[in-house]
C-alpha cells in the first residue's frame, strides 16, 4: 500500500510566517494501511524560502525604491565566526538566501540578498560588513511586514 503524508494545518499550507521556529507546533498526520500516526513539530522559516527566488540586479532595485521607508527594519548582527562577504553569501544561498549583488564602499562590503517565500512574498536585504568590526548591520525590506518579522532571527542563526 503506499504511504503518504497528510498535513493537518491549514497554516502550513497557507505558508503564514511567524519566527525561525514557527509556533505553535505543527500537528502532522503519516497515514499507512494500518493506522493513522499523530504528532506535532515546529517548521523552521528557512523551509518557506523558495531555490528560484533569485532576483535580477534590476529587478531588486525596482522593488526595493518601490517599499515605503516605514517597511523597513534595521538589525545589528554579530559575525562571531569573523566571517568574510565570500563566506557569508555562500552561507547564506546554501539556505536560499540569495546573493544579488556586492559592492566596497570604503572599509565596508555591501551584500545584497532576495529571499522569496512559497507564497511569493519577497524580502530584500542589505548587510554592511565591516572588516574592522565583528558586528554587521542587517537591513530588511519587504511589501509585507509580517514577511519580515523575524528574519534577522534567522540571518543571526546562519551566521553563527
Amino acid at each position: 500500500m503506499p504511504h503518504y503524508v497528510d498535513v493537518c494545518s491549514k497554516q502550513i499550507l497557507q505558508s503564514r510566517i511567524h519566527s525561525f521556529f514557527l509556533f505553535p507546533p505543527k500537528i502532522v498526520a503519516i497515514k499507512n494501511d494500518i493506522n493513522a500516526f499523530y504528532f506535532a513539530t515546529t517548521v523552521p522559516l528557512i523551509a518557506y524560502f523558495r531555490e528560484d527566488g533569485q532576483m535580477e540586479k534590476r529587478e531588486f532595485l525596482e522593488e526595493w525604491k518601490s517599499i515605503p521607508e516605514q517597511n523597513e527594519q534595521q538589525f545589528t548582527l554579530h559575525n562571531t565566526h569573523n566571517l568574510n562577504a565570500d563566506a557569508i553569501c555562500t552561507k547564506l544561498q546554501q539556505n536560499n538566501i540569495h546573493t544579488v549583488a556586492r559592492r566596497q564602499v570604503d572599509n565596508q562590503q555591501l551584500l545584497y540578498h532576495s529571499v522569496k517565500y512559497t507564497n511569493n512574498l519577497n524580502v530584500l536585504s542589505e548587510l554592511k560588513v565591516n572588516s574592522q568590526t565583528t558586528t554587521i548591520t542587517l537591513s530588511l525590506k519587504s511589501k509585507n511586514l509580517m514577511a519580515i518579522a523575524n528574519m534577522n532571527e534567522v540571518f543571526q542563526t546562519l551566521l553563527n
